[in-house]
């Protein structure tokens, strides 16, 4: 939370400085010989490089003397808290103050109580809705929930604001009113962004995964902390600026530890919810830097809390409180942003899983693009917010700061518009790529029979107009944007020109891939999904890029061709596909047999099968005899089929083939060697005997 001090009062940045001395004195030990700067003449034109020594001494040396005169006033410092204490009360009376501080306190309990009944009122049905979604809560229902929980709060902000004439006729002072209203209406904003995550009644709605008892000590810890912390710094600079005194610089250095010290406690306390909320559910480069930082929270909390208290003390110091303000609204905003993008996150994954059936995919992608819109739309809320703080904290001439936000805000929209016309382009182009599988197909990942569907003309040419219209978009926007902070865009557009036609002649290769790939996509020479043959390399279409192709080979390595060098194409998956296969059939094996065979079976397939029939358009025939060995008769079958799975189609043939061979006895040759034995004849016999005329034996086949 900020700790707000106004330094106009009093001595510009006097009180605090102790602390500043006790940390910078071994530097200023260092420099304690330039403590003779008046004694030594004026620097000459060569020496402007002390310039800054010089400006180290000066601001070393106020250091010194305002921690000396805050010491000195020490003594003042109990007289200025009763002064301040008892101005809470018209009569000065130490007890009327307590006495009214009760009052404030019973009205903000009431407050507090209407709120409470407010908040529980108008969600009781979103509540119960919620908690029988078994897919939690969607986005739309997380944001009704929240707009209950401010419906609540502005309860609460109009009757504590409305009870302000009870308490004044009650006897409270003005000032006690206007700052207990400051304090407790940021309180409960606070509060309400912190029971944005952790929902200590509604687990079902709760942005970060804690257990529910852990969730309700966070909660009442946090609420009860920072309301301490508002507390002192609302008291702070209510009251603790004693002008005549000058105690109150002290007491501001007390509150400024006590303050910082509860932010530590904070970052201790609150170490497993800040590291799940940052952690997120992001993906790629981002998701692991969000891992990271949430794995290194407490290191980092811990040093942000060091660095803004140093930042603080030297702020007052050296008249830069406004740079610390800035600083710690950017991190108000920053968390701020970080809770909504974890709610949106919450309502579109429960969305995701919702509609995570084929016929919720365009519903799918709509969410998809309305999550990026509202992200974007709280990127640009919180970018417009961020340029209003840091112009007011470097304290703009009123001209000058209306033109920066002018020049902000025109930018910021122009850009918005950009992303939306990106995101209405990209939806209408994904919505026609849903049916192509992206990415590769992995081993039994899917059936063996469930072959890529091909990607009609559309769908191949839809990818590389997304990344030209990102490209046009992205281009167009970036020189509205620079020519509206007051950037002459036309230098930038002729040395792109330039450095275009430098490109051109050095990378001509890269030129001639671009052209080559325009040109086959207008001839349509193959698709998303298609299996091709370039000659060297083969393989399914699985990606066209801008300058390349990547081809998914069936054993599966992935070839990336450049157009350039592809040259001619062959399409194996357009139109139809004419399959032929060779079986070997037994010598003497009756081929008209097999003939008819062969055509029944084709026949019969496409009467019995209906999706082998969806898939044929010649049936499966025997071309012929395409050879004969030494022992088979190699016959040639054919058929044509859609290219989408013909070789789905060849297995179911061969699976009736091989059946209905057996069981009409057409045998399968085999390996084996036929001999002739010829056994030597009896010797009586060859006597008398004509060689010739003996019979042959029988033929004997051995494996």
């Amino acid at each position: 939370m900020p700790l707000h001090i106004d330094p106009g009062r009093g001595r510009s940045g006097a009180g605090i400085r102790a602390l500043s001395v006790m940390l910078l004195f071994w530097l200023w030990t260092l420099t304690a010989p330039m403590a003779l700067a008046n004694d030594t003449p004026p620097p000459e034109p060569g020496m402007g490089d002390m310039r800054s020594a010089g400006w180290l001494e000066r601001v070393l040396v106020q250091l010194e003397n305002e921690a000396v005169s805050d010491f000195s006033m020490l003594p003042e410092t109990p007289g200025a808290l009763d002064r301040e204490w008892r101005s809470f009360d018209k009569n000065g009376s130490g007890v009327g103050a307590l006495i009214n501080v009760g009052w404030v306190a019973l009205a903000a309990f009431i407050a507090f109580f209407a709120e409470r009944c407010a908040a529980l009122g108008l969600s009781r049905r979103l509540r119960q809705a919620i908690r029988s979604r078994p897919e939690g809560p969607s986005l739309t229902q997380l944001l009704l929930l929240l707009l209950c929980d401010a419906a609540g709060v502005l309860a609460f902000a109009g009757i504590f604001v409305f009870s302000r004439h009870t308490l004044m006729g009650l006897g409270v002072t003005v000032a006690l009113i206007l700052l207990s209203a400051n304090v407790l209406i940021r309180w409960r904003i606070a509060a309400l962004v912190v029971g944005l995550v952790l929902r200590p009644r509604q687990p079902a709605a709760r942005l970060i995964d804690i257990p529910d008892g852990e969730a309700r000590r966070l909660n009442r810890f946090l609420s009860g902390t920072i309301l301490a912390v508002l507390i002192f710094v609302a008291f702070e600079r209510y009251g603790l600026m004693d002008v005549d005194s000058g105690a109150s610089h002290v007491i501001g250095l007390v509150v400024a530890v006590v303050v910082f010290a509860l932010y530590a406690l904070i970052v201790l306390r609150a170490r497993m919810a800040a590291e799940a909320l940052i952690r997120g559910h992001s993906s790629g480069l981002v998701g692991a830097l969000r891992a990271q930082v949430a794995r290194a929270w407490l290191p980092i909390g811990l040093f942000t809390v060091a660095g803004l208290m140093v930042f603080f003390v030297f702020g007052l110091s050296l008249d830069l409180l406004s740079y610390y303000h800035g600083l710690v609204s950017t991190l108000g905003v920053l968390t701020v942003v970080l809770v909504l993008e974890k709610l949106s996150e919450r309502g579109w994954h429960a969305t995701d899983s919702a509609t995570a059936g084929a016929a919720g995919r365009d519903d799918r992608l709509v969410a998809r693009s309305l999550h990026r819109l509202l992200r974007g739309l709280v990127l640009v809320v919180a970018a417009l917010t961020l340029a209003w703080i840091w112009s007011d904290a470097v304290e703009l001439a009123p001209a000058e700061a209306s033109r920066v936000m002018n020049s902000t805000l025109i930018a910021l929209a122009t850009l918005f518009i950009a992303f939306l016309l990106w995101e209405l382009a990209r939806l209408a182009i994904d919505r026609h790529l849903q049916d192509i599988a992206v990415g590769p197909k992995l081993p039994g990942a899917d059936a063996e029979d469930d072959e890529s569907v091909t990607g009609s003309r559309l769908q191949t040419i839809l990818p590389m107009l997304r990344a030209v219209f990102a490209a046009v978009i992205a281009i167009v926007a970036i020189l509205i944007v620079l020519s509206h902070l007051g950037i002459d865009t036309a230098p930038l557009i002729a040395g792109a020109g330039v450095f275009g036609l430098a490109i051109s002649f050095g990378s001509q290769s890269l030129v001639r891939d671009i052209i080559s790939g325009l040109f086959y996509m207008w001839d349509d020479a193959f698709r998303i999904g298609e299996y091709i043959d370039t000659g060297r390399l083969r393989g399914l279409v699985e990606a066209i890029g801008v300058r390349s192709i990547k081809l998914r080979h069936h054993n599966g390595p992935l070839h990336t061709i450049p157009y350039g060098q592809l040259g001619a194409v062959t399409n194996l998956s357009r139109d139809f596909a004419t399959l032929k296969f060779n079986l070997r059939l037994e010598i003497g094996t009756d081929l008209e047999l097999v003939r008819k065979t062969a055509k029944q079976i084709g026949l019969a397939m496409q009467e019995e099968n209906p999706e082998i029939a969806a898939e044929v358009i010649l049936p499966l025939k025997m071309q012929g005899i395409a050879e004969i060995v030494d022992n088979a008769v190699i016959c040639r079958f054919k058929f044509t089929a859609r290219p989408v799975k013909p070789s789905w189609v060849q297995r179911e043939y061969l699976k009736r083939m091989y059946l209905a061979f057996c069981e009409k006895g057409i045998n399968f040759a085999t390996g084996g060697l036929t001999l002739r034995a010829v056994l030597p004849p009896n010797p009586d016999e060859m006597a008398g005997a004509d060689v010739a005329s003996l019979p042959l034996p029988a033929p004997s086949r051995v494996a």
